[in-house]
């Protein structure tokens, strides 16, 4: 690593043209093309990048941390700085970096690079390329400066591991980390604070170098770090009330069923779930921890998006059943505290009360119609979990009607809440108002007993004060509403 640091300049601008420009500045740093560093400028170039900026002798939090905790112990000299990559849609001179425009820039994100290989690409925040524009991403929004500007990227969070102090178990955990940091749900954690976090003693390997983490141990991290996770074995997968429970397939000598991670369907609900209350999901398979940080439509089938420290951000999947990491093993979903109440059973509790409402011998036309519509599958569930703020500000955009709106915002709600759409399909589809009911769950309280807190049917919005208030009705809309998710708050 001679000469990693120049100490008589603060860094370098550098204008990549075509295959050969990006080829000669990924030889700068030894990288080779199937490396995690190629799909970050992969992504650099989805955005048609103009010019990136190298800034010389970066002090990162997160290696400083690991330089002090293991590198700095190493025989061979590892400098302890880092460069950063920041990467503009628009050409920047040398010259203007002291002044540069954010609202002209065009930026489109940066990447940490650290002088350990492999290992190389530390923190990056990358904004997703184009082409996942409509997808359902777990995003959040950092803030850097460069040379005394500020700019803003909008990204899912990515790391790649060392294998030696770093591994992926500890990157996929910070890649949930740091997201729940930025969306200020949590403070944050250096990367040798989660390795010191993991316990030694659920493991009978050595500490150092690092042979990984079990899942007690990942557990015991997203515990101490503020984010319990709920846990998803693929063999004991959820039941959930309207969603089809697959059939095991077996290997050909017809007694040995197949691992679930080759069948089972319900990973699609379970995981899109999540990611639709903006969560992202940690995947364990036997021997590797990675991250899907959303999900989208092509055709009939879902896709999912990873990112994954071997290969890089915002790599698509397009089955879990056929995915080269195949078979999964389990899914961790790190929660915020006293989020108790899992997605399953809000989705399950609201299911069960539509078809019980459209079953009354009184049931209006519309509320029996919804009910025969979701049993045939014509109406379909969207569950997420957001906050009380983020859904009140929300509520007066869809079109729902001023006595609904202010029923639903004068409404006491904890922190957190679940929140359970009925949408049509086919309106979904076209892009038009889609949601004929809702239920908001109250996220404190227990699977066993799923506590609504207001609920909207056709023609009708009705709260539930906490303490045995008496329960507050309006007139609610009966035609559909805009879905929570054509709105995006932080």
């Amino acid at each position: 690593m001679r000469g990693w640091v120049d100490p008589d300049s603060h860094g370098w601008v550098h204008h990549p043209v075509g295959a050969a420009g990006w080829k000669d500045l990924l030889a700068r740093y030894g990288a080779t093309r199937t490396s995690p560093l190629a799909r970050v400028y992969a992504v650099a170039r989805a955005h048609r990048c103009r010019s990136v900026v190298e800034e010389n002798r970066y002090v990162d939090p997160d290696y400083r941390s690991e330089y002090s905790a293991f590198w700095s112990q190493r025989f061979p000299t590892t400098p302890p700085f880092a460069r950063r990559l920041h990467f503009f849609k628009r050409r920047i001179a040398s010259d203007a970096l002291h002044k540069l425009d954010p609202r002209t820039a065009g930026y489109v994100g940066y990447a940490t690079l650290k002088p350990i290989t492999p290992g190389r690409v530390g923190r990056t925040m990358l904004a997703p390329p184009p082409r996942l524009g409509r997808a359902t991403l777990t995003l959040a929004t950092d803030r850097v400066s460069l040379f005394g500007t500020s700019f803003e990227v909008r990204g899912a969070p990515f790391l790649e591991q060392d294998v030696e102090y770093l591994r992926c178990a500890h990157a996929a955990a910070w890649m949930c980390h740091y997201s729940a940091h930025l969306r200020r749900l949590v403070g944050r954690q250096m990367t040798a604070r989660l390795v010191d976090l993991s316990p030694a003693s659920l493991s009978y390997e050595r500490q150092l170098p690092s042979p990984g983490l079990t899942l007690n141990q990942l557990q015991a991290v997203f515990a101490a770090t503020g984010q319990p996770a709920l846990f998803y074995g693929l063999s004991k997968m959820p039941t959930v009330l309207g969603v089809a429970d697959p059939t095991p397939k077996y290997l050909p000598d017809g007694g040995t069923q197949q691992h679930p991670g080759y069948w089972d369907t319900r990973i699609f609900s379970v995981v899109c779930r999540y990611l639709n209350a903006g969560s992202p999901v940690l995947v364990a398979t036997f021997d590797h921890a990675f991250v899907i940080v959303g999900w989208f439509r092509e055709g009939t089938r879902i896709r999912f998006v990873a990112c994954d420290d071997q290969w890089g951000p915002y790599e698509t999947i397009t089955s879990p059943f056929t995915d080269r990491r195949a078979p999964w093993d389990a899914i961790m979903v790190p929660l915020p505290p006293k989020v108790y109440l899992s997605g399953e059973q809000a989705e399950s509790a609201m299911y069960a009360y539509i078809r019980a409402q459209s079953t009354m011998a009184d049931a209006p036309t519309a509320w029996a119609q919804l009910g025969q519509d979701l049993a045939a599958g014509d109406v379909s569930l969207r569950t997420f979990m957001r906050s009380n703020q983020q859904y009140k500000n929300v509520v007066a955009m869809q079109g729902r009607g001023e006595p609904a709106v202010q029923l639903l915002r004068l409404a006491r709600m904890p922190h957190w809440v679940w929140v359970v759409e009925a949408q049509v399909r086919s309106q979904r589809a076209a892009g038009r108002p889609s949601v004929l009911a809702e239920i908001v769950f109250d996220s404190t309280s227990s699977d066993h007993r799923p506590s609504p807190m207001a609920f909207s049917l056709p023609g009708l919005v009705r709260t539930f004060p906490p303490d045995e208030g008496v329960p507050q009705s309006a007139i609610g809309p009966v035609k559909p509403w805009r879905p929570h998710r054509d709105f995006t708050t932080e």
